[in-house]
């Protein structure tokens, strides 16, 4: 019984000294491979690092400094570079007269019932839709935005047995049918609001009107070109002030696009064609569109070479 106690334990010192000869042999391994000890270095952090540098992340998600990138461009261009030193941004407008006009309409039918409203609602509109054509709105120009069928309530108070209680209760439905109109002849505004609104009647709700340009791409070159002239005008400027000279743009990307078009609320119930007749001709004035263009840019500064 001794013998085998020994013996086990002779099993077992063996072991334990092969184990340790295993990862004796595959440190020296590892050693030899990379020339000298192997270290972990810590994710994340950076050290010897210049003051005021600004990290990045790269595509590979590791951060790399603002300055290598600026490096790598500048290496692009001629000239001797050494760091970005000027980013700016640039705006470029460009005032328009507008060209179109969208009337945003609605019909709205209150009744009783869902068919009854939505009979009032439809028979309306399409007053609405003959009135429009025939004052030389084409039909693709006359384009749905929202239908709806709401219940109207009210508030009623009840008596029971143990007291007073309040339950809402649906009085009627609401149909509500809103369409865009466009208008490309804008000396035609008023009276293709007035003709509409005569038409449809008391169901006729106008919500606004705004004007715009069909085809605003065309001026968005120039408000391009103004928009990098502004950038390139402020780095020169930070540049004569800061004591440098100027370099070429290493970087530019564009920010923005055309600006909302002045809106001008008209907002108003007609009641009827004897009362539509009534109002004096409606008015409208159209401001200017601008078509606006937005650009971010980084210039390079340039180094003297050395004597």
């Amino acid at each position: 019984m001794l013998e085998m106690i020994r013996n086990r334990k002779s099993v077992f010192i063996g072991g334990m000294v092969a184990l340790t000869l295993v990862a004796s042999v595959a440190c020296s391994s590892d050693t030899e491979e990379d020339g000298g000890p192997s270290t972990v270095q810590p994710v994340g952090r950076v050290t010897n690092v210049p003051a005021g540098t600004i990290f990045a992340p790269s595509s590979e998600g590791i951060p790399i400094g603002l300055n290598d990138f600026a490096r790598v461009a500048a290496s692009q261009v001629s000239g001797n570079f050494q760091q970005v030193g000027i980013a700016v941004s640039g705006r470029g407008t460009v005032a328009v007269d507008p060209d179109i006009a969208t009337l945003s309409l609605r019909i709205e039918a209150r009744e009783t019932t869902v068919s009854e409203a939505r009979q009032v609602a439809a028979e309306a509109m399409a007053r609405a839709r003959t009135a429009l054509t025939g004052a030389g709105v084409a039909e693709d120009d006359i384009i749905t935005r929202n239908f709806s069928i709401n219940p109207q309530s009210t508030y009623v108070e009840r008596d029971s047995a143990i007291g007073k209680y309040g339950e809402s209760v649906i009085i009627g439905y609401i149909v509500s049918n809103s369409v865009d109109v466009t208008i490309r002849d804008l000396d035609k505004v008023g009276e293709v609001i007035d003709t509409a609104s005569e038409a449809a009647g008391d169901e006729v709700r106008i919500n606004g009107i705004s004007f715009g340009l069909d085809n605003p791409a065309q001026f968005g070159d120039t408000a391009r070109d103004l928009a990098a002239r502004d950038a390139h005008d402020k780095a020169e400027l930070y540049a004569q002030i800061l004591g440098v000279d100027l370099g070429p743009v290493v970087f530019l990307q564009e920010t923005g696009g055309t600006s909302p078009a002045p809106s001008f609320a008209v907002s108003e119930s007609f009641g009827g064609a004897d009362q539509a007749r009534s109002f004096a001709p409606t008015q409208i004035s159209s401001g200017d569109v601008d078509v606006t263009a937005s650009v971010s840019a980084v210039f390079a500064i340039v180094i003297p070479a050395a004597q």
